[in-house]
Parts: structure tokens; sequence; C-alpha cells
């Protein structure tokens, strides 16, 4: 209804205009500024809300990166007081007569390794360890020979029995023991004197160590 209304406002005055007599001097005009645009409207509202949109994302991906920028400055500036006292710590360890280089700091790496062995083998009892295997041995076994590694973790052990049954009672013994684990037999064989001689490895965890 409001189309009907500015199409007969701007009919009525095209009329008028076309009624003048030529000898006025007016010029034919046409007034089209009534025209109603409401969809024109939206689509403005639309356009200028995508604008500021792209302007605050601009605006706050600019700070993101400023941020950033800082973090890795202050970064920077910490990685380059760690080199500073890397330089100090090296030059004093110089002038006390200490080599601080990567060879050095592997030897001393494989150093350690070998004092914690010697550690553990000064800490290492034959007296309990002797009591906790006898505890393992069936009636009918014999031990005649232990060997234990550098540090006395695994242990070869040698001997003799009556029969199989004995040996597999041995290895159960010591799988049940809280001091051994993983027995395994290597080998066993009947010898000349009849008995079954075999040969057992086993892992000892000594007790408070």
């Amino acid at each position: 209804m409001a189309g009907n209304s500015v199409w007969n406002r701007w009919l009525t005055e095209f009329l008028e205009q076309a009624r003048l007599p030529s000898r006025t001097g007016l010029q034919f005009e046409i007034n089209l500024s009534s025209r109603c645009r409401v969809g024109m409207a939206s689509y403005r509202t639309c356009l200028i809300g995508g604008c500021i949109g792209l302007l605050l994302g601009i605006a706050w991906n600019m700070w993101q990166g400023v941020l950033i920028y800082e973090e890795s400055r202050i970064i920077e500036a910490e990685l380059e007081r760690v080199r500073q006292l890397d330089h100090m710590v090296i030059a004093e360890a110089k002038n006390e007569g200490i080599d601080l280089s990567e060879g050095a700091l592997k030897r001393l790496s494989s150093e350690v390794g070998l004092a914690n062995q010697l550690l553990e083998q000064r800490t290492f009892s034959w007296t309990t360890f002797l009591t906790e295997l006898e505890q393992t041995i069936p009636p009918h076994l014999a031990l005649t020979s232990i060997r234990l590694d550098q540090v006395g973790k695994t242990v070869q052990l040698t001997g003799t029995a009556t029969n199989l049954e004995e040996i597999t009672a041995f290895t159960v013994g010591l799988q049940n023991h809280a001091t051994f684990k993983n027995p395994v037999l290597a080998q066993h064989r009947v010898g000349s004197s009849g008995l079954v001689e075999f040969d057992v490895t086993v892992q000892y965890r000594q007790t408070g160590v």
C-alpha cells in the first residue's frame, strides 16, 4: 500500500510538471528521491557489521602478535642469561683445574657407573647370600660351584642331584624365594657317577640395598 501512495505522488508531480507552459522557462524534472529502498538498509547494516567484525579481528590478531613477540624476547633474554652463566661456570672450573668438556662429562658418567658397581660389591654379603641360598636347596641336591657377576646380581650355580625332580624342586624354590627371581635351567646331563649334573642361572636381589 505504501508503494501505491508513492507511485501516485510521483505521477501527480509528473502531471503537474507536464501542465506547466513552456514559456515559464521551467525544465521538465522527475523526483526520484522519495522511492523506498527498504532492502538496501538491511544490506548496508550487514556490510557495516562485517567491516566492524573484520577490524576487531585484525586488532585482536595484532595484539596477540605483540604478546607473542614480547614473550619471545623474554625467553631469548633468559637463554642468553643461562649461556652467560654456563660460560662463567666453565671458566671457574678451568681456573680450578676441572675439565667440563663433553668428553670429560661422558667419562665422568662411566666413572660414576663404575663407582656404583664398586659400592654394590662392597655391600654384598656372602653370609646373607649363602644363608638364603641354603633355604632353597633340596635334601638330595648338592652345589659344586657358585659364580657371581661383577655386581653380584646374576648367579650361576652348578651342582648334582639324584634325579631331575630334585632339580625342578630347586628351581621352584628359587622362584618362590623373596631374594631370587627368574631361575633358568641352562642344561642338565647324567654324569659318570650316575648323578644328574646341572647348571642354573638366577637373578639375586640383595635385601637392604
